[in-house]
């Protein structure tokens, strides 16, 4: 059976390897995106034979397993784990495809799989983000070890230096210590500093470990690492370069018993840079196209110029103003020059879910375009080319960054109640969107689309995509978050909103299905709510052309949630079916109605 997971890793031992794998014969052109296939036999491409996979892909010195949508697996040939007073023990170097999931399972023969946890998921280069993993095995005379995908869609990940050992009964392993190989700083300022965390960890050590940093332009405080702190340690270095160029570096651990020293090597590189990264001082453009997504945070400064409108940027897709039908909600172009129309000298800056993305967005903001905005983010590709995601804070041209528009969580539901607030959800391609309310300005249009993210079966999003269904005779009225009612007129498959409830259209039947999809049709236009993966949005059509929406329900809602409230408004009471028999409930008989005070709406029971 599987012994204790022990997060070790480092030197050889003095334990005989009975199997050691280094991918070394992986020659892909293409280290961070492997594109050879060796499902097919991995004989050429490692050290023995007998070696098999699914959906593996050999790397640059490593091994890729797990396509997006497909789970990895890679199987080692057999070997002799029988003895029963000797310990065997599992090393590999791992890491994860960027954003994937952050553990592999590891399995020896029809034992129980034990989960590995701890991957690194960050962006590439891959080979820099390898952390060692070990743990203790046991087995038969002909054993076999499966590496695999802990999930079966985002699962990608890599493996190096794979090594069992053995440590006949009695024998003393040798002091070891993990470490990362090596360290990329990336490219930072002249005259700028950053600073890179390295965790260690040491095994088995017989004192203090001795800590040397060498190389212009690095440096690490610590000199020594007590043998007590060495089992889980974590060393800061400094990259402080005083001139342009590229410095290399390295950092060596030794003593505490280590028979040969651990070499990290460090490298950076410096450049002449107009900003420093602070809100103070942010980055320009031209810096972070010259810094070439470091993969950190800092401000970065720039004109609003435009936005992508595709799946991948080019002089076609790049679009230079903000008008049309098409502008993009998600994303926009910011350049060093307001009259930029080069994409190739542009920042994409991703617009995510909440205030930012209202504040910003082109569709809805189109004075937005032309003005200078400073943004807090991630340097990282986007679209392939120089981005900015994550953003978390942003200033516009005023110097004001207005009220965070406020969220709401919902939960998956299977019934309606009425008076609660909803959201209309679309899962495409694994992406989940969920509709938005038309814009408070216009009249009518489709309903365009947020991405969110699912967590337990629950997402947040802003209280503007909240619609309140309530039930009245032949069916629900929909209202969107501005107190409006969604009907629909004419021959058009879009939306029509009104503060007042229409003479007619406002209808809605709803049914959802065990598999939780929901038909939404208006009683009069017999056409109901689907979305359309070609144009991007919700509409309402007579047959099917769509993907049908999940209703999801606001956690621990009230009837009226979110519907501003106007005490001094007059009070106007409707019966269920949108006739209206007062201004209050004095004198009406006992029945359910529909009171409307201001943009209020409740169903009461007298």
């Amino acid at each position: 059976m599987l012994l204790a997971l022990l997060f070790v890793a480092g030197q050889a031992a003095a334990q005989q390897v009975i199997l050691s794998e280094d991918f070394s014969k992986c020659t892909s052109k293409d280290p961070d995106n492997p594109g050879t296939k060796m499902d097919d036999g991995m004989d050429p491409y490692t050290l023995t034979t007998g070696w098999s996979c699914v959906n593996g892909y050999a790397g640059e010195g490593n091994a890729k397993f797990g396509a997006s949508k497909k789970g990895g697996i890679l199987v080692t040939p057999s070997i002799d784990l029988s003895d029963a007073s000797a310990t065997y023990t599992l090393k590999f170097k791992a890491c994860a495809w960027s954003k994937d999931a952050t553990s592999l399972m590891v399995q020896v023969d029809e034992q129980e799989a034990v989960e590995i946890t701890g991957l690194t998921n960050d962006p590439a280069p891959y080979a820099a983000n390898m952390k060692d993993f070990s743990l203790e095995i046991k087995g038969t005379a002909a054993s076999k070890i499966t590496f695999s995908s802990s999930v079966e869609s985002k699962g990608r990940f890599f493996l190096d230096n794979i090594e069992v050992t053995k440590l006949e009964a009695g024998e003393i392993p040798d002091a070891s210590v993990s470490a990362p190989s090596a360290v990329a700083f990336g490219a930072i300022g002249v005259g700028t500093e950053l600073t890179q965390k390295v965790a260690i960890s040491g095994s088995d050590l017989t004192g203090d470990l001795t800590v040397v940093v060498e190389g212009k332009a690095f440096s690490c405080a610590t000199t020594t690492i007590p043998k007590d702190d060495a089992v889980n340690a974590e060393l800061e270095v400094l990259f402080a370069p005083t001139s342009s160029g590229d410095y290399m570096g390295t950092l060596t651990i030794s003593g505490g018993g280590l028979k040969e020293p651990v070499v990290v090597s460090m490298t950076g590189m410096a450049v002449q840079l107009s900003g420093e990264g602070t809100k103070e001082v942010p980055y320009t453009v031209s810096d972070v196209l010259i810094l070439e997504n470091p993969n950190r945070e800092a401000w970065v400064k720039g004109y609003i110029v435009g936005y992508v409108n595709g799946q991948s940027i080019n002089e076609e897709s790049a679009i230079f103003g903000a008008e049309g039908e098409s502008v993009s909600v998600s994303n926009m172009l910011i350049a060093s020059d307001v009259n930029q129309k080069d994409y190739t000298q542009c920042v994409v800056v991703q617009l995510p879910q909440g205030d930012v993305r209202t504040a910003l967005n082109l569709k809805d903001n189109p004075e937005n375009l032309g003005k200078q905005v400073n943004l807090l983010g991630n340097l990282e590709a986007y679209f392939g080319v120089c981005g900015v995601k994550e953003v978390s804070d942003y200033v516009l041209e005023d110097g004001e960054t207005p009220e965070p528009v406020p969220t709401i969580t919902f939960a998956k539901v299977n019934e309606i109640v009425s008076g609660q607030r909803y959201a209309m959800l679309v899962t495409q391609d694994e992406n989940s969107k969920v509709a938005q309310n038309i814009v408070e300005s216009k009249e009518y249009g489709y309903l365009d689309v947020s991405d969110v993210t699912m967590s337990n079966g629950e997402f947040s999003t802003e209280e503007t995509n909240a619609f309140t269904i309530t039930a009245v005779e032949g069916g629900y009225t929909i209202q969107d978050s501005y107190g409006r009612y969604l009907y629909m007129k004419g021959t058009f498959n879009s939306f029509n909103v009104s503060k007042e409830m229409p003479e007619s259209g406002y209808v809605w039947t709803i049914s959802i299905a065990d598999d939780g999809l929901a038909t939404i049709t208006n009683a009069e236009m017999n056409k109901w709510i689907q979305y359309s993966a070609q144009y991007t949005s919700f509409g309402a059509y007579s047959d099917a052309q769509g993907i049908l929406p999940e209703l999801y329900i606001e956690k621990d809602g009230s009837s009226v949630g979110g519907i501003e409230v106007e005490n001094n408004s007059p009070v106007e009471v409707y019966t269920l079916g949108g006739v209206k028999v007062g201004d209050s409930l004095n004198g009406l008989q006992k029945g359910i109605y529909i009171v409307k005070q201001g943009q209020q709406v409740k169903k009461v029971v007298r």
